[in-house]
């Protein structure tokens, strides 16, 4: 009887743990399959995106590359190194170091006493000369009268002529000796080949030069020349006549003008670089040559149109194309690329976009196109003003 009971309370037991089993297993799959709202669950295109201002940029009218820097040195177009022509002691030097100086004024005078002596003898030799051929010349004309006239031989007739010959012969050399005494003279003044400034005075009175001495060197401030070396890879840039603007630092942010007149034809061995010439106009003698200059050349056969940054083109799907902002939702907008410059690190845009277009200039997945945007704003601008 005891084992009969036994056996019911064991199948009620039995009984109890299998229910409490599903009721346990009940309520684990409700907590499981029991639906929850979370933000990963929602529709990425629902998903705000917030882009800083560097992030962004406008489509613009604009042309690639147009501008390449230079800088060069001024140098004064005329100038002249003055050196002594002959040995002797200067013993005047009437100007000095920025002085201006008219064409032809006298710039320095060295002992010419030597100089004048020797042109006196020269002189005096070759005036000698000059009667006695008179008087030989003479003497000839009248022996060739008397010898039609059978009066005089023909022998004292020939050394009548050979005499008046030889002295012709030593007339003239003696006149290239009063030239070159005369030049001598000359040489040792030294007068201004053109109108200018004295830039540099190498002697003082009372030294002695041999021929070749650097003395003087004037300039001519009224046209300057710019040398500037550019990379060969720009020389399809420049072209004479061309224009360019450029500032020194004595002047501040004063622009000045100069016109390309000529390029060299050869590239520097070492840096591959050519070396362009250009003429400043500088009649009110502001600029001063050895001034250090920079500027920019200006390209205007560059190629010009709609430019957006290299940065903000991707393929998708085969297609190059860009993420625009538009009505504050991201946009992707397929388009179609011109030529793009790689230094500047931007493309020109052939057809796909508008003038004035916000797009983004960073990389960021086409699938995210849909999905609402704004642009954090910069401090003191507003949202509104960034275009988006």
């Amino acid at each position: 009887m005891k084992s009969v009971q036994f056996m019911r309370k064991l199948i009620v037991t039995h009984r109890l743990g299998s229910l409490m089993v599903g009721v346990f297993g009940v309520l684990v799959l409700t907590v499981l399959l029991w639906p929850r709202h979370s933000v990963s669950s929602m529709p990425r295109a629902q998903r705000s995106i917030e882009l800083m201002a560097q992030d962004v940029a406008t489509v613009t009218q604009s042309r690639l590359e147009s501008e390449v820097a230079f800088s060069g040195t001024l140098a004064p177009v005329r100038q002249m190194l003055l050196n002594a022509r002959i040995a002797g002691e200067v013993v005047d030097v009437p100007v000095r170091e920025g002085e201006s100086v008219a064409a032809g004024a006298l710039l320095l005078r060295q002992d010419n006493r030597e100089m004048r002596a020797r042109l006196a003898q020269a002189e005096a030799s070759a005036q000698s000369i000059r009667a006695e051929l008179q008087t030989a010349q003479e003497q000839a004309k009248n022996f060739r009268q008397l010898n039609m006239k059978n009066y005089f031989s023909r022998s004292d007739l020939d050394k009548a002529e050979t005499q008046a010959m030889v002295l012709s012969s030593q007339l003239k050399a003696q006149e290239e000796t009063v030239v070159m005494a005369r030049k001598s003279l000359a040489d040792a003044e030294l007068h201004a080949p053109f109108a200018g400034i004295v830039a540099e005075r190498m002697i003082e009175p009372g030294q002695m030069v041999m021929p070749n001495t650097p003395l003087l060197r004037v300039v001519d401030l009224r046209e300057l020349e710019l040398a500037i070396q550019l990379p060969s890879s720009e020389i399809s840039r420049v072209h004479q006549g061309q224009k360019i603007v450029f500032r020194v630092d004595a002047f501040g942010d004063e622009a000045f003008t100069a016109k390309i007149v000529r390029l060299n034809p050869m590239a520097k061995a070492s840096n591959r670089k050519i070396t362009v010439y250009a003429t400043v106009a500088n009649t009110d003698l502001r600029l001063r040559g050895g001034l250090f200059a920079r500027g920019v050349l200006e390209d205007s056969a560059a190629p010009s149109g709609l430019a957006i940054p290299l940065a903000a083109v991707q393929t998708h799907e085969g297609v190059a194309g860009v993420m625009v902002i538009r009505q504050e939702r991201l946009v992707w907008q397929p388009v179609t690329l011109g030529q793009q410059d790689e230094r500047s690190g931007r493309v020109l845009v052939v057809d796909g976009l508008t003038a004035g277009e916000v797009i983004v200039a960073t990389r960021l997945s086409p699938r995210r196109a849909g999905s609402p945007v704004r642009i954090a704003p910069v401090a003191g601008v507003s949202a509104s003003s960034t275009g988006a």
